[in-house]
């Protein structure tokens, strides 16, 4: 694992990142992000609330299809109820992720976990939509969920740890 993570930062290094990068590193924001030390803890808080409100709406409505969360609500009415939480969440998620990546972006854009954290985070944004919402359909007509919908409510949960995951590995990996 380590060498595929190396081979693929030495390629992020090869490519117009770099000098985007460097791009972003040269501009004011960056400057005012950099010169004010709250500044990154600040949006690390508020980065890491959002992924907990994003994550704890997925994980109560992949609980109510196991029936062990909300059980007195329909699919419609517990989807009706997290799904805002989940858009806002993800909406703080893209603002502060953004300006972190603004904040140090040589970090972030030359690290293969951050590319792999936003390809597992389009995959579980566009899965969690085409699943969920057969999901809520189906429940809705025949008032019970299916075994493959329990399966795919895991992988929708072990989506989410595994950006959880990256996330925090982003610190980590050099780059």
């Amino acid at each position: 694992m380590g060498d595929l993570l190396y081979n693929m930062t030495e390629w992020l290094r090869t490519t117009q990142l770099v000098e985007l990068a460097l791009w972003i590193s040269e501009t004011p924001l960056n400057l005012w992000i950099v010169t004010n030390f709250w500044a990154i803890p600040v949006l690390q808080v508020i980065h890491i609330l959002s992924i907990a409100g994003a994550f704890g709406a997925i994980l109560m409505i992949n609980l109510r299809i196991f029936g062990a969360g909300g059980g007195h609500l329909t699919m419609l009415d517990l989807s009706k109820r997290y799904v805002p939480w989940v858009w806002w969440s993800l909406l703080m998620l893209a603002i502060s992720g953004s300006f972190m990546i603004i904040g140090e972006p040589i970090r972030e854009l030359i690290n293969p976990i951050f590319w792999i954290k936003m390809v597992l985070l389009v995959v579980a944004i566009l899965f969690s939509l085409w699943f969920h919402n057969g999901v809520i359909k189906r429940a809705e007509a025949n008032g019970s969920v299916s075994s493959a919908a329990r399966g795919g409510a895991i992988f929708v949960i072990i989506l989410w740890c595994a950006i959880i995951f990256c996330g925090r590995w982003i610190a980590y990996a050099p780059v």
